[in-house]
This record gives C-alpha cells, sequence and structure tokens, in this order.
C-alpha cells in the first residue's frame, strides 16, 4: 500500500485504487502516523495533536476507536494491509517505507538527481519529483499545529527543488519556457535570490535584457526595504554580466533527424518515451508494422533535445551481421535511434550492447518488432490508435483524427461530417487504427469518396515514398512472415480462422499438428507475440490472443496455398464440440449469437423459419415512484404473458418467443429500468423491480402469467410472493446455488463488476459475469467478443451487480413455500449444468402447486418452437 501526504491525506491500494478514510479524525490520525513513520507515537501525543484542548469524554478509548476504523479502513481496501498499523509500548506506529510515502520518494529523487551529472536526466528526475505534488502538503490538516513544523520543511524541500529543476533547464536552453514558468513562481517567492537568479538568466539568454535589468531592480529594492540587505555577489556578478555582454546566440543541436512531421494521438506515449530515456539507456519500440514505431521514436527523439542520430537498418539484408550494422553507426554520443531493427535482430542487439558499454553517455532508441532481447532493455509496446467506441465520439478518437488530417491534406475539401462518420469510424476500425493504414486509405480521399472507400479498401492502393516493403498492407505483413521459421508460419497462419481471437488452449488444439508438437505451441505463439504478429489481450477471464485484421488476412490465404483449411476447421470443429460436451455456452435469448459461433467453427444449426413479421405495440408505462417503463405488446387476444429478462435479457431477447405465443395470447415484454428504453437505474431494489413489474402486469389487463428467466424469475416469483395480480408462474432456471456442485460469487464480485463499468470496460464487465456467474469457458467468450451481438450483453453491463445483489447469498427465500400459491412450472435444459437442474427440482418441491419440467436434449435457451407449446399447455391446464 502507498500513502500520500503531498496534497490531502490519502492512501492507495497497489494497484492504484484510492482507499476511502471515513472522517477527518480519522485522516488526521493518519497523517500524524506519516509524520513518524517508522516510528512509534505515544498516545498521550497523538491525543494532544488530534484533540488538544477539547478532548473527548474518554480520550483513550475514542484514541483506540479512530485506530480501529483507520486499520478497518485500510484492511477493506487490501487484504492484511491492517497490519500496517501497529501498536507497540511506546505507542503507534504506521510501519511503511519511506518510498512508499510520496514525501520520502519525493525526497529520494530529489537526492538521484543531486547526483547525476547529465543536465537532461537531472530535470527529467526533478520533474517526477515535482509531479508527485497533488497540492499543500498535509492539507487536511494544514490548519493543526502539530502538522506545521513538517509542511513548512516540506514546502521548502519543493521550492529547492523548483529552483533546481529550472537550473537544469536553463542548462538545456529552454529560455523561452523558462521565462514564462517562472513569473508566478517568483511572485510568490520575491526575495528567493537563487531563484531570481535563474530568471534572470532566463530572461537575459532570451533576449529580454531590460526585462532581465528590471527584475534585478525589483530584488534590490525590495531587500533593502524589507530585510535591509543587498543583493549576494553572485547576483551582483550577474547583473553585471546582463549590463556589459550581449547574449551568446543559441548553438543548434546537431542531429540527422528527419524534418518533423505533425504526430497526432501520441501525446502521452510521446511523454512517456522521452521519460523512460531519462533513465534507461536502452529503449525498444515494438509492434506490428505500419504502427507508427518509427513516427513515434523520431518525435521523443527530438523531444528529449539531445544530439539524435537515426540509423535505418531497413536497407540492411536479413540476416546482417554486426559489422553491416556498426558501419551505419556515425556516433557514439547522445541519442542513437535504431530504426527497423527486426530482420538483423541478432546483429542489431550485438551492437547495442558494445556500444552502450563502450560509450557511458550514450543511449539508444530502438524499433523493431520484436525486442532486443538485452540486459538493460526497456521495453515499450505501440499499439494502433484508439478506436471510438460509437460515432458519437469519433471526433475524439485518435484513428479518426488521424484519417481526417491526412485526408483533408489530400482534399482540402474534406471535412468529417455527419453524412460520413459512419463511413470514417467502418473504414478506420477495418484497418485496426493502424497509423500507415490510415495514411494510404486517407491519400486515396482526393479520388474517391469516402462512403465507397469504406466499402472497397484493400491492399491494391500503393502509396509514394515509402520503403518498397511498405508500399501496401500485404507487403507489411509479407516482410515478417518472411522472417518466420516453419513452425512458426504453421501456428500463425491456423490461428487465423479464430476472428476474435482464441485462447492459449484452444491454440495448442488447433495449430498443432505432425509439423508442430503440442509442447511447443506455447512457446511459438509467444514468439509470434514478441514479432508483434499476434496480439495478446488480457481480458479478466485471462490472457487470448488475435490477429490484426490486416494480418489475418494475409494469413488466411497463406492456409488456402498450404492446402489446410479444411484440416484446420474440422480440428475446430472437435475442439469445440469437446467442449460443448463439457460445458452449456448458452444464453436465454441469445440463440443468434451461438448459431453465428456454430457457424465459425463448422455448420451452424439451421434456425426455424418462425412466425412472419409482427410488428409491436410500444407504450410506457410509469412505476410507483415515477420511474417510465417501455412496455411492447404483442398480440391482443387471450390471457396475458408478462415475459421478465434475467441479468443477461432485455425485451429484444423476447421477440421470438413473443411472436410465437402472440397467436394465443396477449403477450408483454418490458425493459426494467436502467436497460433499454425505460428509466433511470436507481434506486435499485427489488421492491422497485416489484413495482415495476405491477404497473407492467395492470397496463397488460389487470392479470397475467409471469415468464421469468434466471435472475428475472426471481423477481416474477418475488412479484407473486408480495401480491402482483399474477396468475401462474414459468420460472427458467431461478441461478440459486442449494449444493456444493458449484462455488458461490464472492461478496467483493459486485463491487468488482461496477469497478469495471465505471472505467468503461463493459465488454470486461460481461466476460467476468459470464465466466463467473455463468461458468463459461474462456474458450467460447474469445470469438463471442467478436460476433455482431456482443453489443446487446454489452449495453446491459451496467446493471448486472445489481442483478448479483439481489440474489444475496443465492438460497432461496423461505417465505416462498407459503406467499407463492398460484400455479408455477419451474423448466431446466436437458443439456444444462447438475447444479442448476438440481435447483429446479428443489424450487419444484418447495411450492404448493409446483412443477419441474426439464427439456430433454435442449438447452435452457430453445427455440420457440419448443418453448411455445410448454407455456401453452401449461396456461390451458392452470387456466
Amino acid at each position: 500500500m502507498r500513502f500520500g501526504v503531498l496534497g490531502p491525506v490519502t492512501a492507495w491500494t497497489d494497484d492504484g485504487r484510492a482507499v476511502r478514510i471515513p472522517d477527518r479524525k480519522v485522516r488526521a490520525l493518519l497523517a500524524d502516523l506519516l509524520l513518524h513513520a517508522g516510528r512509534p507515537v505515544a498516545a498521550s501525543a497523538i491525543i494532544d495533536d488530534l484533540w488538544g484542548d477539547e478532548l473527548p469524554v474518554n480520550p483513550t478509548a475514542t484514541l483506540q476507536t479512530r485506530v480501529s476504523q483507520l486499520r478497518k479502513a485500510l484492511d477493506d481496501a487490501e487484504s492484511g494491509a491492517r497490519d500496517l498499523v501497529r501498536t507497540t509500548p511506546a505507542g503507534y506506529l504506521i510501519s511503511v517505507a519511506a518510498e512508499a510515502v510520496d514525501s520520502g520518494r519525493f525526497r529520494s529523487l530529489a537526492a538521484r538527481a543531486r547526483q547525476t551529472g547529465s543536465a537532461r536526466m537531472r530535470a527529467a528526475t526533478l520533474a517526477d519529483a515535482l509531479t508527485l505534488w497533488r497540492g499543500p502538503a498535509y492539507a487536511d490538516v494544514a490548519q493543526d499545529a502539530f502538522a506545521r513544523a513538517t509542511i513548512d520543511r516540506l514546502d521548502e524541500e519543493r521550492l529547492a527543488v523548483q529552483e533546481a529543476y529550472a537550473e537544469a533547464r536553463l542548462v538545456l536552453g529552454e529560455y523561452d519556457e523558462l521565462v514564462a514558468e517562472l513569473t508566478e513562481l517568483v511572485a510568490r517567492n520575491p526575495l528567493r535570490q537563487r531563484l531570481r537568479a535563474v530568471q534572470l538568466k532566463a530572461l537575459y539568454h532570451a533576449g529580454r535584457q531590460a526585462d532581465a535589468l528590471a527584475s534585478y531592480a525589483d530584488l534590490r529594492q525590495r531587500l533593502a526595504d524589507e530585510l535591509g540587505l543587498d543583493p549576494g555577489p553572485e547576483l551582483v556578478a550577474l547583473h553585471q554580466e546582463i549590463l556589459t555582454k550581449e547574449p551568446a546566440a543559441r548553438e543548434p543541436v546537431r542531429t540527422n533527424l528527419p524534418a518533423e512531421v505533425e504526430l497526432i494521438g501520441r501525446e502521452a506515449a510521446v511523454d512517456e518515451v522521452v521519460g523512460l530515456l531519462t533513465t534507461a539507456r536502452l529503449v525498444t519500440l515494438t509492434g506490428a508494422g505500419g504502427v507508427g514505431k518509427t513516427s513515434l521514436a523520431l518525435t521523443a527523439a527530438r523531444r528529449t533535445g539531445d544530439e539524435a542520430y537515426l540509423v535505418e537498418l531497413a536497407a540492411l539484408a536479413p540476416g546482417a551481421e554486426a559489422t553491416d550494422v556498426a558501419a551505419l553507426v556515425e556516433t557514439t554520443s547522445g541519442l542513437l535511434v535504431l530504426d527497423n531493427c527486426e530482420h538483423v535482430i541478432d546483429a542489431a542487439a550485438e551492437v547495442a550492447v558494445r556500444l552502450l558499454r563502450e560509450s557511458p553517455d550514450l543511449r539508444i532508441l530502438a524499433t523493431s518488432r520484436e525486442p532486443l532481447a538485452v540486459a538493460g532493455e526497456h521495453r515499450r509496446p505501440v499499439p494502433p490508435l484508439d478506436l471510438p467506441s460509437a460515432e458519437a465520439d469519433a471526433a475524439a478518437s485518435p484513428a479518426v483524427q488521424l484519417f481526417v488530417t491526412r485526408a483533408s491534406a489530400a482534399d482540402p475539401r474534406f471535412q468529417l461530417t455527419a453524412d460520413n462518420t459512419a463511413a470514417v469510424v467502418a473504414l478506420c476500425r477495418r484497418l485496426d487504427g493502424l497509423p500507415l493504414a490510415l495514411e494510404l486509405a486517407a491519400s486515396r480521399v482526393s479520388a474517391m469518396d469516402v462512403r465507397d472507400l469504406a466499402e472497397r479498401f484493400d491492399d491494391r492502393y500503393r502509396g509514394r515514398g515509402l520503403p518498397d516493403r511498405q508500399q501496401t498492407l500485404s507487403a507489411m505483413v509479407e516482410w515478417s512472415w518472411d522472417l518466420l521459421n516453419e513452425p512458426e508460419r504453421a501456428v500463425l497462419r491456423r490461428l487465423a480462422p479464430h476472428p476474435g481471437g482464441c485462447t492459449l488452449a484452444a491454440a495448442e488444439a488447433v495449430c498443432a499438428g505432425d509439423d508442430v508438437p503440442v509442447a511447443e505451441v506455447a512457446e511459438l505463439l509467444s514468439h509470434l507475440v514478441d514479432r508483434s504478429l499476434v496480439v495478446r489481450v488480457d481480458g479478466t477471464s485471462g490472457s487470448r490472443y488475435r490477429l490484426l485484421e490486416t494480418v489475418r488476412a494475409f494469413c488466411l490465404q497463406r492456409l488456402a496455398e498450404a492446402d489446410e483449411v479444411e484440416t484446420t476447421r474440422r480440428r475446430y470443429e472437435r475442439y469445440f464440440e469437446g467442449l460443448a460436451a463439457h460445458t452449456e455456452p448458452r444464453l436465454y435469448g441469445h440463440s443468434d449469437l451461438f448459431a453465428y459461433l456454430g457457424g465459425l467453427y463448422g455448420d451452424a444449426t439451421p434456425r426455424a423459419s418462425g412466425p412472419p413479421a409482427m410488428l409491436p405495440k410500444t407504450t410506457t408505462v410509469t412505476s410507483a415512484d415515477g420511474t417510465p417503463i417501455v412496455l411492447e405488446r404483442y398480440g391482443d387476444g387471450g390471457p396475458a404473458i408478462v415475459l421478465v429478462g434475467g441479468a443477461l435479457n432485455d425485451r429484444r431477447t423476447f421477440v421470438p418467443l413473443a411472436k410465437r405465443l402472440a397467436g394465443q395470447f396477449t403477450v408483454v415484454t418490458y425493459d426494467r429500468r436502467g436497460r433499454g428504453d425505460s428509466g433511470e437505474v436507481l434506486p435499485w431494489a427489488v421492491e422497485r423491480e416489484i413495482e415495476d413489474l405491477a404497473a407492467v402486469v395492470d397496463a397488460a389487463g389487470g392479470t397475467a402469467y409471469a415468464l421469468g428467466v434466471s435472475s428475472g424469475a426471481v423477481f416474477a416469483a418475488e412479484a407473486a410472493a408480495h401480491g402482483v395480480p399474477i396468475l401462474g408462474l414459468v420460472l427458467i432456471e431461478p441461478p440459486f446455488i442449494i449444493d456444493d456442485t458449484r462455488p458461490r460469487l464472492g461478496p467483493d464480485f459486485p463491487a468488482r463488476l461496477r469497478e469495471l463499468v465505471e472505467q468503461d470496460r463493459y465488454g470486461d464487465a460481461v466476460e467476468l459475469f459470464l465466466v463467473h456467474a455463468v461458468e463459461m469457458p474462456a474458450e467460447v467468450l474469445a470469438p463471442m467478443r467478436s460476433a455482431p451481438l456482443w453489443k446487446d450483453l454489452e449495453a446491459l453491463a451496467p446493471t448486472l451487480a445489481y442483478d448479483v445483489l439481489v440474489m444475496g447469498d443465492f438460497t432461496i427465500p423461505d417465505h416462498w413455500a407459503t406467499a407463492i400459491t398460484v400455479p408455477t412450472l419451474v423448466i431446466d435444459g436437458g443439456e444444462s449444468r447438475d447444479w442448476r437442474r438440481n435447483t429446479a427440482q428443489v424450487v419444484a418441491d418447495l411450492l404448493p402447486e409446483g412443477s419441474r419440467l426439464t427439456m430433454d436434449g435442449h438447452p435452457h435457451d430453445v427455440e420457440p418452437d419448443v418453448l411455445g407449446p410448454i407455456v401453452e399447455r401449461f396456461v390451458a391446464v392452470s387456466s
């Protein structure tokens, strides 16, 4: 755990989450302990610090309570952290290392900077130290006497670091920037002679001699009026120099870097690389061809301000010797940019190691599709540009910004409009946000409308002014392909049929063969990740591996050329058939999703044609608390049936079943609050859900049968138990856990879901829910995320945590046995897991008019032609 006092007193877990400290006195206690970090503070001293003359009735007991509250807050955030606050015979102490507190880290960086010979590294280290400040030190207790001395000392240390930082930047020639930045700092500290000296030098070297002299006169007057002193000898000498000399001309930094081209969407990455170069002597940018490694490297090299030299290795033949690489290097000082190392990786690595050993002041920035893999190397992957999550976000997307900028350069008339936004977004997504691909596409805007371009763009459009291997997208991929050995090529092409990526287990099952042993697939896959041909995606259910679309298209061609299409398809079929035998990869109402998956790995089961198109009547009813609930009505005769969705269902998932039943019934589907078109999510409570369902039943005709799925079955049953006029219940697999055949969800599970949603990681929230609540294998999830209907699931993510909380401890409510008196049919699938089937039997046995039906040979997510007749018979018998 880490702690902060350079600003409001706070704490963070190791993964960066803020710890909630309950009130001011507990924060003051934490501040007092951190003032003496690692040393005990007597209880009497803490009591005096926290309460002074306004003591509580029992100070010792009150302090013990505050200590307990602090320990609980730390432990709630990170298990075991309560032990950091210890009780000793000498008093209380917080046991943390100096650098676990931001003030200790600040002092450590300042000390390191003082020992650094390089002005640029010193400036970067001091900048890192200053960024730790979030506001005034110990802001929460700034008015308390016990913190005053420490605050004053830290303020003085901060000002000294600001002065040292300015001096380092002065050496680097940042005169104009310093002039602007020092104005306010000098105004706050007008008598600081060291600070004023930096300002005078910056003004002087910026060509503002008169302003420098005016500043000196101001300082001399203030010193005389307020302290009765004269400026020190160093300032007097500086003043004389300003009077008698003209500023020396600035010497340009020598470099062979090409002229700068605007870099779009990489500002944070540039800052990160520049920062890495202040502490690391070898930084390697890795990523796929065309992702923009070279552009990023050149921009970062310019920002360092050092003498930077570019060594272009693309001209060397694959397998070139170290002597060939060394022959291109013309300097061994400053910053060396080794560009395109992948095809001479061994030679480049050898030369880099030798240069760094022989030249202590040299730093190297390399670009490669795989790391150099030498000691001391810092790797920085370069991903594609961020894509828009929706058309509404297009203008903020770096990928779209790059395309629009380059397209406008090709055709000044081009701009992003409401008419072409969808096409631009589609094109950017198709090209995976690869900068080179986007620029090649943008160059065609002068000859083709962007909407046509989105439909027709392919490798045939060639760019000018680029190396031969980058003339087309296929050439870029082929360049990397030629550098692979045969087993690596075999694994890569066999991964191509996976549209959304696959887990390691799936890759081993599908990619292994006579030429590639299973035991070697993981190692080969790792090599392909290092070469930026395979992208590793870390999700909430583990890692999966996918190909960028351009790489995948190329590899599908190579799969066909190797005559392996059928063989690979059969491997996929066998693997997923075996997987299906041990799981139930189904979600009620999402048959289309699984038909899509079946089509990926084999022949999809043909779906029934279904009833003719039918348009529902959409209306809105108002719940008891004023929330609008949107519902749709199918059919207009016979008893009413209300369909209640679970965690991953909205009204759209019920459309096929609603249409199937509409011939005999009035069928109503609705969006639960917070979903689809219904009202606000909050307040979340079972009582509100029951009120919503009561309003829907009333709108359906005053009474209705209710069919609920999963947690929706629980809501429907609860509504019946609380007097909503429900004539009968059809409950499809209510998800109670009544035995040990499956693990329960941990108490922190809803919080984990909420956290992912707050981070806008809707897909990860759905994945976490499916893996742990639905027990869906990661191998199935990987391709699901690329399915057209995945967005429908993501839309439900904000309410997943609520559905889990509603289930509580996942045990059947005791009152059901007496409160639910209507006929109830509990349905489970014959292909469902044992725990679901056991639960169905227990619920049916518990209810006075309960019965159970297992749909043998079917999952619970069956076609309407199977489930429809079951519902019809139940209503007929129950009427």
